[in-house]
């Protein structure tokens, strides 16, 4: 069925939702491979042709602040054989994502329905429905 299975996780309820789901399909298939991943974002602003960046010191801590979400999923699924969590770094999380796939060659995502930015969905369009309309392969959406 899925040999490689991806789980994208933010830290938000339905990302906690999708990684339990992902750990209960894990045991079901336990020869799959599971891994667990949180995209670091840098904060940026395009203006014109100037691209700003915020202070190193606010930067450093959005990046502890991701090292503890990928902390959080590593500790979730420490248990399981064949299951690992990963820090990506940059860039818009849904090309991430699906680059990553892509890369390690996994057949199922497995997303929650939202994450944690409401505000930045208005705005951007949600991670779940950019990896939906993008991704080669299988794609769960949980609530």
């Amino acid at each position: 069925m899925f040999n490689k299975i991806l789980v994208a996780y933010d830290g938000s309820e339905t990302a906690t939702n999708a990684l339990n789901k992902a750990i209960e399909m894990k045991m079901t298939l336990k020869d799959s491979f599971l891994e667990v991943v949180h995209v670091f974002q840098m904060v940026t602003a395009v203006l014109g042709d100037a691209v700003l960046t915020a202070p190193i010191m606010v930067q450093d801590e959005l990046y502890e602040a991701a090292e503890v979400i990928a902390n959080e999923a590593k500790q979730q699924v420490a248990h399981l054989p064949f299951a690992s969590a990963t820090l990506l770094d940059g860039g818009p999380p849904a090309k991430v994502i699906l680059n990553y796939a892509d890369e390690h060659q996994f057949d199922l995502i497995i997303t929650g329905s939202r994450g944690l930015g409401t505000f930045k969905e208005l705005l951007l369009g949600s991670v779940s429905y950019e990896i939906v309309q993008h991704a080669k392969i299988p794609v769960m959406i949980v609530k």
